[in-house]
């Protein structure tokens, strides 16, 4: 084993042995409570990111209106009508997703589908419209 390797072993080690069993007890139940999760919605996989989406229903639950989602870099992403809801809905639900207003989406989307799929839009996840009055946009 490198040297390198070893010291980066021990730094990993030396981290966990300073977890207190009550942290432990935390991080347990944080990954027991996403594990039942999963098992109760098997196919979170298929509606990740799309207009079925999990994460969709809680952000409209808590009162946003996206009027689009997609997956970006495994994150599911959503569009909003306005600076004021992308900030509200991101500062209630991050670090999870991302959030994008109509005006940035263009742009946005284009770098991505660029960068990470050489241009070829058609190989980047579907983006759903959400409110028919943003598909010429949101597409």
């Amino acid at each position: 084993m490198s040297k390198k390797k070893k010291k980066s072993n021990s730094l990993i080690q030396e981290i966990l042995d300073k977890i207190t069993p009550e942290q432990q007890a935390k991080y347990d139940a944080l990954f027991e409570a996403n594990e039942k999760w999963h098992e109760a919605h098997p196919d979170h996989g298929e509606r990740y990111g799309t207009d079925r989406s999990y994460f969709l229903e809680q952000v409209v639950k808590a009162g946003f209106n996206p009027i689009g989602i997609t997956v970006m870099m495994c994150e599911e992403t959503f569009i909003f009508a306005t600076e004021e809801e992308t900030s509200a809905a991101a500062k209630k639900f991050m670090p999870e997703g991302w959030w994008n207003t109509v005006t940035d989406w263009e742009e946005s989307r284009q770098k991505y589908v660029d960068d990470i799929y050489q241009g070829v839009e058609a190989d980047a996840p579907k983006v759903y419209c959400l409110d028919d009055n943003y598909k010429e946009i949101i597409k």
